[in-house]
């Protein structure tokens, strides 16, 4: 099925662009995501992301930052992330993940990137015009031919970060590492069945305090990031053409009525709808 492929760690197995070029690029839109929101997830990699067209909102370890027409985000390795439009609308970007290792052994990387780091930074055309330019260039032309300019233009984005960020350092909060464990235990098993005990036995918590911590740090429940997720590999399923009735079995839901019910919640129309749509899209 499409959508997050995820490690044993419960980090994001990113899928790059070649084999041997750990550098993944492209275009989408917030509506390919349930309610215009997508996982909260965490990898390795580096990411940065500009909004093309509209505005758009990020999440990254609890911070929300918002991106403006014309605006990117750097992500840090290994926080909790996602972009979402509280508001419901559309949003055309474009992305960049890079794992450190493309840059090689670099202590300078190392720091950029360790629990004492800047989560994230947002990059606007006034303060980091170049950036931003430097962004949509990698993106327009990373391909494996074009590895070496491709290397030095991800260098030169960090470089640019790092300026930006200046001395920025925060503790580390251990809570996070919990919830990673946890987001990850429901990435890796959202086709099964997931009860609450199992969610907070994986961040080695009580309930009480994997309920908390999901209502603090990502402003939502365990259960509803679980029914939030299979509707994300729902939807990525039947974009791939997967009918609905696979579509919702594969996804972890247990009745097809009540796939079909949560989807219309969310989506505001029903599974064959949407399937209409996808094919009405395609054949533009």
């Amino acid at each position: 099925m499409g959508g997050l492929i995820v490690h044993p760690d419960g980090s994001e197995a990113v899928r790059y662009n070649a084999l041997d070029f750990p550098v993944r690029t492209g275009f989408s839109q917030l509506s390919v995501f349930p309610d215009y929101a997508a996982d909260c997830h965490w990898h390795r990699d580096f990411e940065f992301l500009a909004a093309l067209d509209a505005d758009i909102e990020y999440e990254v370890n609890g911070r929300r930052i918002s991106l403006r027409q014309g605006d990117a985000v750097f992500v840090n390795s290994g926080r909790l992330h996602f972009g979402f439009s509280s508001a419901r609308r559309e949003c055309h970007y474009c992305y960049l993940v890079f794992h450190p290792s493309f840059l090689g052994d670099s202590p300078a990387v190392d720091r950029l990137s360790a629990d004492e780091g800047p989560d994230c930074w947002l990059l606007t055309p006034d303060t980091a015009g170049h950036a931003i330019q430097r962004l949509q260039y990698i993106c327009d032309h990373a391909v494996p031919g074009n590895a070496l300019a491709i290397q030095a233009a991800c260098a030169g984005l960090l470089e640019d970060v790092r300026r930006l960020a200046g001395n920025a350092a925060a503790a580390p909060d251990p809570d996070w590492g919990l919830l990673r464990s946890m987001v990850g235990y429901i990435q890796l098993h959202y086709q099964e069945k997931i009860r609450l005990e199992d969610i907070a036995a994986a961040g080695a918590v009580c309930r009480s305090k994997c309920c908390a911590l999901f209502r603090r740090k990502l402003k939502t429940t365990p259960m509803a990031y679980v029914t939030h997720h299979r509707l994300e590999k729902a939807c990525a399923a039947l974009r791939e053409g997967v009918s609905v009735t696979d579509a919702a079995f594969a996804s972890g839901f247990q009745g097809l009525s009540y796939f079909c019910e949560t989807f219309r919640k969310v989506y505001g129309v029903k599974p064959s709808d949407y399937l209409r749509q996808i094919s009405k899209e395609e054949n533009l």
